[in-house]
């Protein structure tokens, strides 16, 4: 398989003496963007407040204009508190559903996945490329899920054996189910061929054993 070089950041000052890279990819754009989408359910939530924000602000006024001519009673709030309030809520929701895309976007453009015949480095992060090292010598688990065809996640780590079995697959493609609030296992998210990066992993670490 060949190597796919990435920009995002210069991996080679990260290696040590003898250490070398034999593997580079970065996700494929449609999974990575649909497994970042199911770890923030906020992102739905703010359509919910657009839709909400927009029948407050706009059935106001759709009542005034209704209204016959006359001064207003004394006592009712004017209406347009009630339109800014609104529109306080739509502006909200918009920030939760569009302001989150453009930021996942841009951690897109950050992420890629480095191999090689010792660690394994994941650059990533929607501030800024950030530098994750994983020492396979040291692994004491490595899981893959695959998630459609030949595109899938290899996991570091102890992953959740009651997850990605019979019914809950249905529910739980991503390989995440279940997890709360604990700490997210690093990994390479949405890769192409997975199964065989998976398979040059195993045969790294049957090495350094």
């Amino acid at each position: 398989m060949e190597t796919r070089g990435s920009s995002v950041v210069d991996v080679q000052r990260y290696l040590i003496k003898d250490e070398r890279v034999v593997w580079s990819a970065q996700p494929v754009r449609k999974f990575f963007l649909k497994y970042l989408f199911s770890q923030d359910p906020s992102r739905f939530l703010g359509y919910y407040f657009i839709v909400f924000g927009l029948v407050f602000a706009l059935m106001p006024l759709l009542v005034f204009v209704s209204m016959p001519p006359g001064p207003p009673s004394k006592g009712e709030p004017p209406i347009i508190l009630f339109a800014v309030f609104g529109l306080f809520f739509a502006g909200m929701g918009y920030v939760l559903s569009f302001g989150r895309r453009r930021r996942v976007i841009k951690q897109l453009g950050n992420t890629a996945y480095y191999l090689t015949n010792a660690r394994a480095f994941i650059v990533s992060g929607a501030d800024g490329p950030t530098v994750t090292t994983i020492d396979l010598r040291r692994m004491p688990q490595t899981s893959l899920w695959l998630v459609d065809g030949n595109v899938g996640n290899i996991v570091f780590g102890d992953a959740d054996p009651a997850i990605q079995k019979g019914f809950w697959r249905f529910f739980d493609m991503w390989g995440w189910w279940g997890r709360g609030d604990r700490r997210r296992l690093p990994g390479f998210i949405a890769i192409e061929n997975a199964e065989e990066i998976m398979r040059r992993i195993a045969q790294i670490e049957d090495g350094l054993r």
